[in-house]
């Protein structure tokens, strides 16, 4: 009932207004009240403008901004030095290939012979270990071992992975997987 008499109170109004004013004078209302609207909105994008431009500000926030970025620097320095110390020694290698086989035979994969090789560059802090495995699977049972191992082994990185069908028919596939392994070097 509410609904019905607010209805019903604003066709009232409605009509009032278009017999005292007119359509033109009611249109030119609106008009008025848009222009005051407009103006309004105009002083405030206006204020912001002169604020933004005020040179001493932005000396200001230019000069917070460097400070800011000296500190990120000085912060990206601090944890660059401390990220050798994150990865283990190269002693734990063992355990870590013991860990890729323990995963192969979890995924029943049958492992090839594999091929390992030491690499330490001269003036780095790390010494990386690659190893080379010949795997032979479905491609599921393959997937399975490759994210085992690397949510296994934290320092290891799945360098390459190469995969042949030997029969068009089979489901069968070769595959060649390189992981790297990698350890911090002794020296400093």
């Amino acid at each position: 009932m509410k609904a019905d008499q607010l209805r019903d109170m604003l066709l009232t109004l409605r009509f009032e207004l278009r017999r005292s004013y007119g359509l033109p004078g009611l249109l030119g209302a609106l008009m008025i009240v848009a222009a005051a609207l407009m103006c309004a909105e105009i002083s405030s994008v206006d204020a912001d403008t002169k604020e933004m431009q005020d040179p001493a500000r932005l000396a200001l926030a230019a000069k917070a901004q460097h400070l800011a970025d000296t500190r990120s620097v000085e912060g990206d320095a601090i944890a660059l030095d401390a990220l050798p110390e994150l990865f283990p020694r190269f002693s734990q290698s063992a355990d870590d290939i013991a860990a890729i086989f323990e995963q192969a035979h979890g995924s029943n994969l049958t492992l090839g012979s594999a091929e390992y090789q030491v690499n330490t560059d001269a003036g780095t802090r790390f010494t990386r270990y690659q190893v080379m495995l010949p795997v032979k699977d479905q491609y599921s049972a393959i997937r399975h071992f490759l994210a085992s191992v690397l949510n296994s082994v934290p320092n290891a990185a799945l360098r390459e992975i190469h995969v042949e069908r030997p029969a068009v028919d089979g489901n069968i596939l070769d595959a060649r997987v390189r992981f790297e392994l990698i350890y911090r070097s002794a020296q400093p």
